[in-house]
C-alpha cells in the first residue's frame, strides 16, 4: 500500500473508518503537573466530509519543538540528519481530525476511552488508532505524560511578578544505572497511574457542564461537551509502557471497566502478584510477534491465568513489530521504512486489523450490538494468532 497518503497538497495519515468525521482539541488544565492534566481530545462531529475541512486539520507535532524531542530519543548517529529526517516527515504531516469542530448531536453518550502512550511518544503518536476509535462513536482522551517518559513535554507556568504563561520544557528521563532502572519505571507508573485517573476526572466534569480553568486555549468553550459522554463504563488502553499503565490503573482505579493493552511492556510490572490480583476488569491483549519474550509473556501469565470470573483474550499480529500498532511507520516512505521497521505485515494492515480487533472487544463488553461483517474480518484474518496464556 502506498505511505503515506497525500491530499490537497498534504501529507496526512489514513482517513478514520468510521462513519464520523473526527474533531480535537487539546487541552491543559490550570495548576503544576502534579495536579494538572495535558491530553488530546478526539471525538465524533457533526461533519459530513473530512476532505472539504482539510484546512483545518491537525498537524502531526502540535508544537516545532517536538522535533527535537523525537529527535533526541531516535537514537540517530548523526543528531544533525536526523533533525532534519524528523522535521521532513513529522513536521509536514497532517491528522485529518478538525481541530475545534463541534461534536456530533446525532447520538448521546458516547463511551469513553483514556489513552496511555509508549515510551519516548507523547500525545499525538498514536493518532491513528485514537482517531478510528473516534469515528466508531467513541470519546478518546490520549494522556501526554509529564513524568519524563515522553519524548518531550511542557507545563505552562507564570513567571514571577508577570502574568504571561511561559512554557516550561520536560525532556524524557531516563537512568543508566542498571540497578535503578526499575525503581526509576514504577515510580514513572505512579505518576502515570495518577495522570490517567486526572484525566477520567477531566472527561466527568466536562460531561457535566463543569468550568475548567484551560490555559492552553483560554477562548474555546467546553460546554460543547456538556451530557454527550457515557462515563457509566470507561475504558483506558496503552501501548507498550502505557499497556503496563493501564493494568496499574485498572486496579487503582475501579471506575476504568475495560483494559486494551496494546503490546504490552511488563517487565515494570514482574514482581507484582498482589497488583495482578487486584485486576478484576476485562482486559484483551493485543501482543506484536516480534517483541515479546518468554520473561514478558510469563509476567502477562500474572494477569491472564487466574482470571476465571472474566474475560482475558491474548491475540498477536503476525509479522508485526512492535511500532506497528504506533503512526511512525505510516509517516514514513517505504524506502527508510524497509531499513528501520523489519515487519512483514503492511504497517495499515497491521494497524488496520489491531483497531478491528479492538472494537470488536469494546463492542461486545460495553454490551453493543454485534458486528457480525467485522467479525468475519477478523476471525479468520491470516495475520491473526489467537492464543491463550496458561
Amino acid at each position: 500500500m502506498a505511505l503515506p497518503h497525500c491530499y490537497d497538497g498534504k501529507t496526512h495519515l489514513p482517513i478514520p473508518s468510521g462513519k464520523y468525521v473526527v474533531g480535537c482539541t487539546d487541552i491543559m488544565t490550570a495548576g503544576d503537573t502534579e495536579n494538572g492534566s495535558f491530553c488530546r481530545i478526539f471525538y465524533p462531529t457533526k461533519l459530513k466530509d473530512p476532505y472539504e475541512y482539510s484546512s483545518r486539520w491537525a498537524k502531526y507535532l502540535p508544537h516545532e519543538m517536538y522535533v527535537e524531542g523525537f529527535t533526541a530519543v531516535g537514537g540517530f548517529r548523526v543528531y544533525f540528519l536526523g533533525k532534519r529526517l524528523i522535521s521532513w516527515a513529522f513536521g509536514n504531516s497532517y491528522i485529518p481530525v478538525v481541530e475545534d469542530a463541534d461534536p456530533s448531536d446525532e447520538q448521546k453518550h458516547f463511551p469513553v476511552i483514556i489513552f496511555s502512550h509508549g515510551m519516548k511518544a507523547c500525545r499525538t503518536t498514536y493518532s491513528i488508532f485514537c482517531s478510528d476509535m473516534s469515528s466508531h462513536g467513541f470519546i478518546v482522551a490520549a494522556v501526554e505524560h509529564r513524568d519524563g517518559s515522553a519524548c518531550l513535554s511542557y507545563n505552562l507556568e507564570r513567571e514571577e511578578n508577570d502574568k504571561s504563561l511561559v512554557e516550561k520544557w520536560i525532556a524524557y528521563k531516563s537512568t543508566s544505572f542498571e540497578g535503578e532502572e526499575l525503581a526509576f519505571r514504577q515510580q514513572q507508573l505512579q505518576i502515570r497511574t495518577r495522570e490517567c485517573s486526572q484525566t477520567l476526572d477531566l472527561l466527568f466534569k466536562l460531561n457535566a457542564g463543569t468550568q475548567i480553568e484551560h490555559i492552553l486555549q483560554p477562548t474555546i468553550d467546553f460546554g460543547m461537551f456538556k451530557g454527550i459522554m457515557d462515563v457509566s463504563s470507561p475504558i483506558i488502553a496503552g501501548h507498550s509502557f502505557g499497556s503496563a499503565t493501564l493494568l496499574r490503573t485498572l486496579a487503582a482505579d475501579k471506575r476504568f471497566k475495560v483494559g486494551l493493552a496494546m503490546d504490552a511492556w511488563m517487565w515494570p510490572l514482574k514482581d507484582e502478584i498482589e497488583l495482578a490480583k487486584n485486576v478484576a476488569q476485562p482486559v484483551l491483549f493485543i501482543n506484536s510477534e516480534a517483541f515479546q519474550t518468554v520473561p514478558n509473556l510469563n509476567t502477562m501469565k500474572l494477569f491472564t491465568v487466574d482470571a476465571d470470573h472474566t474475560e482475558r483474550r491474548v491475540v498477536t499480529l503476525k509479522g508485526s513489530v512492535h511500532y506497528s500498532q504506533n503512526d511512525v511507520p505510516c509517516l514514513l516512505p517505504w524506502y527508510i521504512r524497509r531499513f528501520t521497521y523489519h515487519s512483514t505485515i503492511d504497517p495499515l494492515v497491521a494497524i488496520e486489523l489491531n483497531n478491528r480487533i479492538s472494537l470488536l472487544y469494546l463492542r461486545k463488553h460495553l454490551g453493543h450490538p454485534a458486528d457480525e461483517e467485522l467479525s468475519k474480518l477478523v476471525e479468520k484474518h491470516e495475520h491473526l494468532i489467537n492464543e491463550g496464556i496458561a
